[in-house]
């Protein structure tokens, strides 16, 4: 986006047509266009046919996974005192929310019972601890370990209904052996994938394993894993194992892990998670793979040590063929319930548990005054800069006659359809890169927000500082609004000074209003779009009036994450 801010003169006059209106600056041209120079429309061809040949840029399926939860004991007292539910997720659910999928290890059965007492080491927790996980943004569950067993089978198959009553997946549980040791498989997005759940066999009874016609768990048994494991690699795009074994209190993984983990790896699985030790444990990588030994804990009532109130989240982000990257959250407890994201001393106390080397990516967080810096730990397990073709589709009844309306983007070109009929397409002569269904103008109403390319023929309404077209194939940001069956144009800039990689629009000022987020690159990359600035626009009504832009870098695959204070700017800095 541009370093200038103009505002035009005849407003009403200018405010149909697609140039730029106020803030966005467009691009002095002076002087007669060359003899034998193309025309708008060539270049346009010639700009379309690079753009065929990008690569398409991949769906992403992002997973956070967490430890061990239990709401028993104190925590259960806790949440009673608090009068509400939801008290121990409340620091964090907005960021669980944030991902498509979202896992943990569920250390207590649902089930109703006597008061568990401090100390005892069985577990229970009262129902509506389901839908305080659901809430949480909580999808699937390990019930693999040492404690969901605790009440039986009655306990057990409790556990199972009110998970299910939820809409929450769980594995390495059922009601009989077959149940317990089965795959689930989930569909996200297109990617679909297959998780276990075992637990270290000699941490508990016997009668604690599933039998033939006995609810119960899945134990770490090598040879019955490795079968279920290849079964799965011929189905799922990713095969993802949940462990729970290890030594108590220990930073570093036992034998018993370290060898079911990587047979795990060896048999297809492409991650492990692991819980159990009550403590943030190493991290490897193995055969090209990442094995979280142990994230520790998330929600437990182990307030007697420092590292027992700590705990690591992860988010793994997947495309249909590789990892591509995971980014690490360490997490504090408070109040023995609450946890909480690490400060940034906490945190790199926590991380140096792993014994990994580890990348970063940049957080931006407005602090009243500026956006502040900060660093989030990262393995960046692909090299993607994120630059290429998008395909993407989105619902919303925009003219609010109650029928949603799909927009569809494919291939540059973006379809609008209602009822499986084509009611509006982006002209011929664009190349759409991206869009969003947001507000970006904050009237409380959904406008169609687009990231395009266009020759710069302006016609008979060329603005005044304008000296001649630009016939350049250039990036554009238009808003239309879709009311009473059509496309009405809000705002249209002009060339934009360097073009968008990628936007989002949200409110990251705190300040009630949104802003439109921009990854911005430089036109010499042309047809491609590498990140060298991030960039806040907002809405002034009308046009967007530049609020900040942050330091040169290599930037790509933007987010907006929500917090309990407010929304943050999250982007990946590799050094590819």
């Amino acid at each position: 986006m541009p370093r200038k801010i103009f505002r035009p003169l005849l407003l009403a006059s200018l405010i149909s047509i697609i140039v730029l209106f106020g803030s966005y600056s467009c691009r002095s041209f002076l002087g007669k266009r060359p003899k034998g120079q193309p025309t708008g429309k060539e270049e346009f061809t010639h700009f379309w046919r690079q753009k065929k040949e990008l690569p398409a840029q991949p769906e992403e399926v992002s997973l956070a996974a967490v430890g061990d939860i239990s709401y028993s004991r104190g925590v259960e007292r806790i949440v009673k005192k608090q009068k509400d539910i939801n008290y121990p997720f409340l620091p964090i659910r907005d960021y669980l929310k944030g991902a498509d999928l979202a896992f943990g290890n569920l250390e207590t059965p649902i089930t109703y019972g006597r008061e568990i007492l401090h100390l005892e080491m069985v577990f229970r927790s009262n129902p509506g601890t389901e839908q305080a996980l659901r809430q949480a943004g909580f999808s699937l569950v390990s019930l693999a370990n040492n404690h969901t067993p605790n009440f039986g089978e009655k306990g057990l198959k409790d556990t199972f209904l009110y998970l299910e009553s939820a809409g929450i997946s769980y594995m390495g549980a059922g009601e009989n052996e077959k149940e317990a040791y089965r795959p689930l498989y989930l569909e996200k997005k297109g990617i679909k994938f297959a998780f276990f759940a075992y637990s270290e066999a000699g941490l508990v009874p016997a009668s604690y394993e599933a039998g033939g016609d006995r609810a119960g768990t899945a134990f770490m048994r090598k040879e019955k894993m490795v079968e279920a494991v290849q079964g799965a690699r011929q189905k799922a795009d990713f095969v993802i194992v949940s462990l729970h074994g290890g030594t108590e209190y220990v930073g570093k993984p036992n034998d018993i892990q370290t060898d079911f983990a990587r047979a795990a790896i060896d048999a297809g699985a492409d991650l492990i998670i692991g819980h159990h030790p009550h403590v943030v444990q190493t991290m490897e990588q193995y055969q090209g793979k990442y094995i979280f030994y142990s994230l520790g804990n998330f929600v437990f009532d182990q307030s007697w040590s420092q590292e027992t109130e700590e705990g690591l989240m992860i988010k793994v982000y997947f495309t249909k063929d590789k990892i591509r990257e995971i980014s690490l959250l360490p997490v504090v407890m408070e109040n023995f319930a609450q946890p909480r994201l690490a400060s940034r001393g906490e945190a790199e106390k926590i991380l140096r548990r792993l014994d990994f080397p580890l990348a970063d990516k940049d957080i931006y967080v407005w602090n009243g005054e500026n956006y502040e810096k900060n660093l989030r730990a990262t393995v960046y397990a692909g090299n993607d800069r994120g630059s290429g073709l998008v395909t993407k589709s989105e619902q919303g009844d925009l003219d609010h006659d109650l029928n949603k309306e799909t927009y569809a983007l494919e291939n540059g070109r973006l379809s609008v359809m209602e009822k499986a009929k084509i009611i509006w397409q982006s002209p011929a002569d664009w190349w759409v890169d991206d869009f969003a269904l947001a507000d970006t103008d904050s009237d409380e109403a959904l406008e169609i927000n687009l990231s395009l390319w266009k020759a710069g023929n302006f016609g008979s309404s060329r603005p005044f500082w304008i000296k001649e077209n630009d016939m350049g194939v250039e990036n554009h940001f238009f808003v239309y609004d879709f009311a009473k069956g059509k496309m009405k144009l809000v705002w249209g800039s002009s060339n934009l000074g360097a073009p968008n990689c990628e936007f989002q629009v949200a409110d990251v000022s705190g300040d009630g209003k949104n802003d439109l987020v921009a990854i911005e690159g430089d036109y010499a990359q042309k047809p491609e779009c590498r990140g060298q600035y991030v960039a806040v626009w907002q809405w002034n009504g009308w046009g967007f009036s530049h609020k900040w832009r942050s330091e040169k870098g290599n930037f790509s695959h933007l987010e907006i994450e929500k917090t309990a204070t407010g929304n943050q700017i999250v982007v990946d800095t590799p050094n590819f």
